[in-house]
């Protein structure tokens, strides 16, 4: 047998055991509601609050800061950093709720007010300790979110305010190279 096949076996067995916890302990939990309304709701509050205006340049700013957290949630999950218990869906990445809608929502609201450096930074600091300090440890009272072996909240700080410091810094040169109006 190649290792392929083996590899296909243990995926079928993965998705199986994946579907039957999904059914029994996820749909329609007290953290089934949490991911649902968590993925729903900012998109409202985000669409009142968006500068249009400016729309384009936040929103791919947010799509930008998306991709991202997708990238780095898949890799960590991969290698066993932290993982998901909860999904939303059975067979989408239990991570979507965060890195599509949370993370660049939130992401794009401190982009879209704090326009100068200083307040930026302050903000971005604000932010990464939201998302580090508070509401990664209450996911984990909560049983949707466990830190790997080796995971530290504060690495998600430092991967956070990176996150949002890099991201910051790559539109500020693209609008400089980009021709006014």
């Amino acid at each position: 047998m190649t290792i392929f096949i083996e590899l296909e076996e243990k995926k079928s067995e993965l998705n199986h055991l994946s579907m039957n916890h999904w059914l029994k302990h996820d749909l329609l939990s007290l953290n089934w509601w949490i991911l649902f309304f968590a993925t729903i709701l900012p998109y409202f509050i985000w669409w009142k609050l968006v500068d249009k205006n400016r729309f384009f340049e936040i929103f791919s700013y947010g799509l930008l800061c998306a991709s991202l957290s997708m990238l780095l949630d898949v890799m960590g999950t991969e290698m066993m950093a932290w993982a998901y218990p909860d999904k939303l869906l059975p067979f989408i990445p239990p991570l979507i709720p965060a890195d599509l809608v949370v993370i660049p929502i939130t992401a794009m609201l401190v982009y879209q007010y704090c326009t100068r450096w200083k307040s930026f930074i302050i903000c971005n600091i604000g932010w990464a300790v939201l998302f580090s300090y508070i509401i990664e440890p209450l996911f984990v009272l909560r049983g949707m979110f466990q830190l790997g072996e080796y995971w530290k909240h504060s690495y998600s700080f430092i991967g956070f305010l990176l996150l949002g410091s890099l991201l910051k810094l790559g539109f500020e040169q693209l609008k400089k190279k980009l021709p006014t109006r």
